[in-house]
């Protein structure tokens, strides 16, 4: 008996690759088996314990009620071992894994040298970093696809989540050297019912920011213009096509370069706050301590 419960702990893997894709043909392409090896090893699980684990819905392979409860329980199982790895293993030069979230302008401005720094300290350790909206991060970190989250946003507040906020993360608006407005002392926020505005894309925190700043002066801009990338969000203010509310850390040098002009904004204090999130129920690993020290060093925050 003890044989075949060591036995299972591929099946699980494999059990668990099926639930997420819904399909035992990508499954075994994801763990390098055949598709016959696939379906025997969730066979042998459903032989085990006695039922039936997934069912065909359309061109899907979906969980049964079992299947959902097996799940919960490969999870914590496969979640644990993780753990037990983590704390056995030599900590000069780790060769687990680290999942990192962070938002496209944290990502690009400002997390970088952390993540150097880290991979200098392991350079066995697979980090992962993958940049999302702040609302996907959280729900990333509550549901275990990040170890790790580092936002761009108001103060989070749950029950569920350690916060750390790190520093205050200015927001100013911004135009091209050649809009009107660059000889302009002061702009105020009736000023943007005569102006396009370039957005980022529902749900990024300041894009929200501006928005509700807007309706509390029931102003409804000229036009807007909306872009999930910062990259590009810059280079159409650049090019004269609007104004746009960003984070200061990620226009730093088109400001310094000239390409982009700062505008004097009378609700200039606007602001969010650069955080780390984890779960409170999240074993910190050696790396995961590591990577908070790093960022969190006195030295790099401005309250």
């Amino acid at each position: 008996m003890a044989t075949e419960v060591f036995m299972d702990l591929n099946y699980f893997y494999t059990f668990k690759e099926v639930a997420k894709w819904g399909s035992f043909t990508r499954a075994g392409k994801e763990l390098g088996y055949a598709q016959s090896s696939v379906t025997t090893q969730v066979k042998k699980l459903e032989d085990q314990y006695k039922v039936r684990l997934f069912e065909r819905s359309g061109q899907k392979m979906v969980l049964t009620q079992s299947g959902e409860d097996l799940l919960f329980y490969v999870d914590k199982i496969l979640s644990l071992l993780k753990e037990a790895s983590e704390r056995l293993t030599d900590e000069r030069n780790l060769r687990g894994s680290i999942r990192i979230g962070t938002v496209e302008s944290l990502a690009a401005y400002f997390i970088t040298p952390y993540i150097k720094a880290l991979k200098d300290q392991h350079p066995s350790l697979k980090i992962m970093l993958e940049a999302g909206l702040c609302p996907n991060l959280v729900q990333g970190i509550l549901e275990g696809k990040f170890d790790i989250a580092v936002l761009l946003d108001r103060i989070q507040s749950s029950n569920d989540l350690e916060v750390i906020p790190i520093r205050k993360e200015q927001m100013v608006m911004v135009a091209s050297p050649k809009h009107e407005w660059s000889t302009k002392n002061s702009v105020a926020a009736g000023d943007l019912k005569h102006e396009t505005i370039i957005l980022t894309e529902e749900g990024c925190p300041y894009r929200t920011l501006l928005e509700q700043l807007l309706a509390e002066h029931s102003i409804q801009p000229q036009s807007v213009i909306s872009f999930s990338s910062l990259e590009a969000i810059k280079q159409c203010v650049a090019d004269d096509l609007g104004v746009a509310l960003v984070p200061e850390i990620a226009v730093q040098r088109e400001l310094a370069s000239g390409k982009l002009q700062r505008i004097p904004f009378e609700d200039d204090s606007i602001h969010l706050y650069s955080q780390i999130i984890y779960s409170k129920k999240k074993y910190l690993s050696t790396p995961i301590r590591q990577f908070i020290e790093l960022v969190n060093d006195t030295d790099h925050q401005n309250n």
